[in-house]
């Protein structure tokens, strides 16, 4: 049977082209071509007049930001120099030695050759201002402030002949310099005391208001944290800042610069404009005509008529293959579903419940195994490898298994072909200081479980600088159940970094007066370097269970437990120390004892820190965990700060320092952290030095100086024994099905309720198998009040648990 098929028979085909209608195949390609032009236009837009003009601009505000840089260190200079000079006058020498009785005269002179100083104080050794009859460290004040921790540590650094660089601070609304220079008859000679004047800001601020202010905008900032503008003159807007540090100085200089001078570098783009049109025009003509050339519809021979063609029936059968036949000639499905990825298998000895939030840490018998160590080894390895390192820092406590463990943990890193540095037996500080610090590698590993009973152990990690937390412990287990695991072959070598910790810390810390110290380090691995570093930064040691023994016979080397501080608190007061410093089994965290006795817990020391760091950078970020008190978040905001709750967590905190760029935070478990000078890693030994050195600035003692901050009744962190299966679902439930009446729910990590009068958390322990519960409030009644409440609502979830309240 035949078929006739002809150009009148459409019924079933595709309508032709109506006569003057543009073909699709040239409608694409005019389409086409103008989308490239115009992607050329763009791209050499961009690359030939924006990105010039950005790198114009860039160097403009480079050059002006040096040029008023070198503008404030000459300023300082000239300062400095006139300061030097009057330090250096028979009249200032005798009045600060004691020699003349009558310093109006002095201070006239002063007034006189500095009109613009708004104080001056002239100090002897004894802190007493000849000028004003007043002591520094008492009731001293320069226009009604009391002296800071600032001006002490300038005084005390002046004294000593070390170079002191000018500071800023703010009083009122209005920034005050402080310039300070020793008194003596000449440069070698021994100082008989400080002159420190006291200019306004205004003066520095004028000379940089004199150059070019119309170019852009110019603020002095501290180079420590660098949030906190001294002076701000002009008006910016335009690209980037910049910034650049002023030389013997704690200052730097931003400069971002106005439209004026961003307008200086501006590219016309009209010639660009012009050659892109014209080359729009030549390939769309082009275009046209060859798709012209190519489509029959557009062809100017006439067709007079279609003849009809004769198909054979069996030209209507579809071509059949073979499925086989398909496949050989590439025909098959191309669109088929990948083969999803197998779901990792479980494995017994990797158990799911030690690879917690922000560390891995269990039982060491059945569940933190060297087979296990092994394996974390590898996949921690692979970790550094893939983040660049080539080497890792390992280091151990000195728990009974952590040898074993240690030796396993070198071995996986190894197999890897990844380098293993032995650091030995270290508390967990001097592995994080190794990551910070030395060049040799940004990533490590801790054998520990830092305040956690003798049967417990586990690892702290570390990869690019960043304490693994949340999603990156999981996937450091998920490397081990897919066998995601580098190969190779390193090699180990031994590297002792305690001396060059100790050495970092002398050259940052420096005591103004004699220390006695108790140490307890619950025989834990700070035993061997506490007492030492202490010694060194000139303290008398007295050492409390500082003998290496990981069966922790004296008590559990958790400090945040009272009964543990119990011992210490005796030594304190039969000794007559100025200070008891207890530290958890790996160092990386600590509590005080006050001369009488007295508990500090961490996040008072916090507050403490909070003035002493905030009052110096305004403007900064203070980070403190859930379980801290609210007084925390008055405190810093009223020295100028920026308080921010966050959950709990040594790699919690310290993820979060990172993102905010926060210089201090802290939690109630003992961990805080010092970006101030520091590297912003919890290191319990540190915290310390830098307390000792707040209080012999000062000249005041622990309880004295602690009780300016005083705290309302509270309770210390509770634990409630939960089945570690159950812990995280109790506190969800509770979330949800609890009845606090009108308190505000703060649920960033577990259930903190605030009221009015007073506030209560729970939340489940990232290090144990059980509930945190604490309570803080505005008196006695009200404490219990809010215990009640709690605990009526917890048995509402769960009746099983057993309440110690």
């Amino acid at each position: 049977m035949a078929i006739s098929k002809t150009s009148n028979n459409n019924k079933a085909g595709t309508q032709p082209n109506r006569k003057g209608a543009l073909p699709l195949i040239t409608i694409l390609s005019l389409l086409l071509v103008a989308i490239a032009v115009g992607a050329s236009g763009w791209w050499t837009y961009q690359t030939q007049v924006v990105a010039v003009e950005q790198q114009r601009l860039q160097e403009l505000v480079k050059e002006q930001a040096q040029r008023r840089a070198h503008a404030i260190r000459t300023y300082i200079r000239e300062q400095q120099k006139q300061l030097n000079a009057h330090a250096h006058r028979d009249v200032v020498v005798q009045a600060a030695s004691g020699e003349k009785q009558t310093h109006s005269g002095v201070l006239r002179s002063l007034q006189k050759a500095y009109s613009q100083a708004q104080s001056f104080r002239l100090l002897d050794l004894q802190r007493q201002d000849r000028l004003t009859g007043e002591t520094a460290d008492d009731s001293a004040r320069v226009d009604g402030e009391t002296l800071g921790f600032t001006e002490l540590d300038m005084i005390y650094r002046a004294e000593q002949r070390k170079p002191v660089a000018p500071e800023a601070r703010k009083v009122g609304k209005e920034w005050q310099l402080l310039f300070i220079t020793p008194v003596a008859t000449d440069d070698q000679a021994e100082p008989v005391g400080t002159l420190l004047v006291i200019l306004s800001a205004n003066t520095l601020k004028k000379k940089l208001a004199a150059l070019d202010p119309q170019l852009g905008r110019t603020s002095l900032l501290r180079r420590s944290g660098g949030k906190a503008v001294v002076i701000a003159v002009g008006a910016g807007g335009s690209g980037n800042k910049v910034t650049t540090p002023v030389p013997d100085s704690v200052w730097q200089v931003q400069f971002q610069a106005s439209p004026m001078l961003a307008a200086q570098v501006e590219e016309s783009p009209w010639l660009l404009v012009a050659v892109h049109l014209l080359a729009a025009v030549v390939l769309l003509g082009l275009t046209w005509w060859i798709t012209g050339r190519l489509d029959p519809n557009r062809r100017r021979a006439a067709v007079a008529a279609v003849a009809e063609v004769p198909l054979q029936g069996d030209a209507l059968h579809a071509l059949q293959l073979r499925e086989d036949d398909r496949e050989l000639l590439g025909l098959a499905k191309r669109d088929a579903v990948k083969r999803p990825l197998q779901t990792p298998t479980e494995r017994a000895d990797v158990p799911a419940e030690v690879f917690r939030a922000y560390d891995i840490r269990g039982r060491a018998a059945d569940q933190i195994t060297p087979a296990l160590a092994e394996l974390v080894g590898r996949a921690v390895a692979s970790e550094a490898l893939a983040a660049g390192d080539n080497n890792l820092f390992v280091a151990r406590d000195g728990r009974l298994t952590s040898e074993a463990l240690t030796e396993a943990v070198i071995r996986g890193v190894l197999s890897t072909g990844c380098n293993a540095i032995d650091l030995g037996l270290v508390p967990t500080p001097l592995l994080y200081y190794a990551t910070c610090a030395l060049p040799d590698s940004n990533s490590g590993i801790m054998i520990t479980a830092s305040h956690n009973p003798a049967p417990y152990n586990g690892f702290k990690m570390v990869i690019g600088g960043r304490t693994l937390v949340d999603a990156d412990v999981q996937r450091v287990r998920q490397r081990i159940l897919s066998d995601d695991l580098c190969r190779g072959a390193g090699e180990k070598r031994q590297l002792d970094v305690s001396g060059a910790y100790i050495d970092r810390i002398l050259g940052d810390v420096a005591l103004a007066g004699d220390v006695k110290v108790v140490i307890d380090a619950g025989n834990g691995v700070t035993g061997s370097v506490a007492p030492q570093l202490f010694t060194e930064l000139g303290c008398v040691v007295e050492p409390l269970y500082c003998e290496l023994d990981g069966n922790f016979p004296n008590h559990d080397p958790d400090p945040t437990i009272a009964d543990n501080l119990r011992d210490l608190i005796q030594r304190v007061k039969e000794s007559d120390a100025d200070l008891g410093i207890a530290l958890d089994g790996d160092g990386d965290r600590l509590v005080l004892v006050t001369p009488a006795g007295e508990i500090i817990w961490p996040d008072r020391l916090l507050m403490l820190f909070a003035k002493d760091i905030v009052s110096r950078n305004p403007g900064a970020d203070v980070l403190f965990d859930v379980k801290c008190t609210r007084e925390l978040n008055q405190l810093v905001s009223s020295y100028g700060g920026r308080p921010i709750m966050w959950k709990a967590g040594h790699s919690q905190m310290k993820s979060k320092m990172l993102e905010t760029g926060a210089l201090l935070g802290g939690e109630l478990s003992g961990h805080i952290f010092i970006k101030d000078r520091w590297y912003g890693f919890d290191d319990g030994m540190y915290v310390a030095a830098r307390l000792l050195e707040i209080m012999t600035l000062r000249d005041q003692d622990a309880d004295s100086l602690f009780a300016s901050f005083p705290l309302p009744p509270s309770t210390p962190e509770i634990l409630v024994p939960v089945a570690e299966s159950q812990k995280f679902q109790l506190v969800d439930r509770l979330i949800k099905e609890g009845d606090f009446q009108n308190g505000n729910a703060i649920t960033i990590d577990g259930l903190r309720v605030d009221f009015p009068k007073g506030w209560g958390l729970v939340r489940a322990s990232n290090t144990s198998a059980a509930l945190t519960l604490r309570f803080e409030a505005e008196s006695e009644a009200v404490l219990q009040q809010l215990q009640g409440l709690f605990r009526r609502e917890l048995l509402k979830v769960d009746t099983t648990l057993n309440l110690p309240f």
